[in-house]
């Protein structure tokens, strides 16, 4: 065996570990958890281990005398000799032998990936940003310290850990739940989103989803810490962060906007203040921002491994306004088969980053001939696998637009019949929440708050 081999290869290691178990069977129960048929490089180390691992889960314990007559039946007659020539027969060291095996796994692994990497390279017709992220994917299922982690849970262990989450919802000290602060929200979710797990919040045109979203994203900075990443595919990061000033300023977007004409100030002084205000709150808000346009499904799991490791591997909410603004690739000439392969993706990024993504997206399903103008969660059939895929639907609705259309009418600053529609939810119950709705400062006031407190008195001049 060359040297270079040896890097990522030890025999020795491998016999001294299946000698150590066939001298002292007692020892597998402290590393069979540990230890996998792949964490073995030869051939007839990876069969001896799996019959031993085999007669161990069959039979609760192993038989030397059934593992020597497997290999004779199987192997060359000198198998068993070679087996048994080893300087690790260490019983007493099992589990430092089985992370040192650990070790060289990781590094066949690591080894792999990067000649599968180089193959993406040399490919002609892929594209540069398909071939990044193909490296990233390579380089993270070889590096993640899932490779090697237990894939069979004992019941006991789970009802621990099932325990110790529900005891964290009963103190308010949930980790699995992203909190709100929108109360009605929260009460429906059962505490927040959840990490792992993908939502959609939909709507047609005009209803104000890119509103929502930062008014959801102002809140959860609000109350918590949680590192959050909002991507625009359509609009400007200036006047995005611009709409959550005015949201949390309260200042009418009209005057927010306004130029100085002659000797009068754009803005009166108060609104000035709290312009102030809300900029200074937003500047040590744990919030990356990525503004462009045609970014493909690729780009976004890259940007958001990128943004995971500024936030050191502790990003929690990823928002991307808009899904149908995501560059797809279309499958055999079908825009919902990348879509859904999109869908797909996005919700493994979920997990894989333990977040919770929110995509945004406009509903362009034509409802003339509709009684009621409220969506439906088919309306999300056309977008591939979404109906099916997502965790959370989150479908808004406001009435009083189509009414002021229908009328020809200009719809009232202040709505208060706006709505939500949770239309699935994993975890928990559906149906509506109410907002009021105040469209010269672009927020969504909770129901329960506009009971408690009334109307937004927000300033205007």
């Amino acid at each position: 065996m060359d040297n270079n081999k040896n890097k990522f290869v030890d025999e020795a290691l491998e016999k001294g570990f299946l000698n150590s178990i066939l001298t002292n069977p007692e020892t597998l129960d402290d590393v069979i958890d540990k230890v996998n048929t792949n964490d073995f490089y030869i051939e007839l180390h990876k069969k001896v281990f799996d019959k031993i691992a085999n007669l161990y889960y069959k039979e609760g314990q192993i038989y030397k005398t059934k593992v020597l007559q497997y290999i004779n039946n199987n192997f060359d007659k000198n198998a068993i000799d070679d087996l048994f020539e080893s300087d690790y027969i260490l019983p007493m060291e099992i589990e430092s032998i089985a992370q040192e095996l650990n070790k060289y796994k990781l590094k066949r692994l690591i080894k792999n990936s990067l000649k599968k990497s180089y193959n993406y390279l040399i490919k002609d017709d892929l594209e540069i940003e398909e071939i990044k992220s193909k490296i990233q994917d390579e380089v993270f299922q070889s590096t993640s310290t899932s490779t090697n982690s237990n894939l069979i849970y004992d019941v006991e262990d789970v009802a621990l850990e099932s325990f110790e989450r529900f005891v964290e919802r009963q103190e308010g000290i949930t980790k699995e739940k992203i909190r709100t602060g929108i109360k009605s929200l929260d009460v429906m979710l059962s505490g927040g989103l959840s990490k792992k797990h993908l939502s959609i919040l939909a709507g047609r045109p005009s209803m104000g989803k890119t509103a929502l979203a930062l008014r959801l994203l102002g809140s959860v900075l609000e109350i918590s810490d949680t590192r959050t990443l909002f991507i625009s595919l359509e609009m400007p990061r200036v006047k995005l962060l611009d709409r959550l000033l005015i949201q949390k300023s309260k200042v009418a977007s009209n005057d927010f906007y306004n130029t100085k004409k002659k000797d009068k100030p754009p803005v009166t002084e108060k609104q000035r203040n709290s312009i102030e205000i809300a900029r200074n709150w937003i500047h040590d808000k744990p919030l990356k921002i990525v503004d462009k346009r045609g970014l493909s499904v690729e780009d976004i799991k890259s940007i958001s491994r990128k943004t995971n490791k500024l936030f050191d591997d502790n990003l929690g909410f990823i928002i991307i306004d808009y899904l149908t603004e995501i560059n797809i690739k279309t499958q055999g000439g079908r825009w919902d088969k990348g879509m859904a392969d999109a869908i797909r993706e996005l919700r493994n990024l979920a997990g894989e980053l333990n977040c919770h993504v929110m995509l945004l997206h406009q509903l362009n399903r034509d409802f003339k001939n509709r009684g009621n103008k409220r969506p439906l969660l088919s309306d999300l059939r056309d977008t591939g696998e979404a109906e099916e895929k997502i965790d959370l639907g989150l479908l808004l609705h406001r009435p009083d637009y189509y009414t002021a259309r229908k009328d020809g009418e200009d719809e009232l600053v202040v709505q208060d019949n706006a709505e939500l529609n949770i239309a699935k939810q994993r975890e928990g119950k559906t149906g509506p929440i109410y907002f009021t709705w105040y469209s010269e400062i672009l927020y969504f006031q909770d129901g329960v708050d506009y009971k408690k407190n009334g109307e937004i008195n927000y300033l205007k001049q």
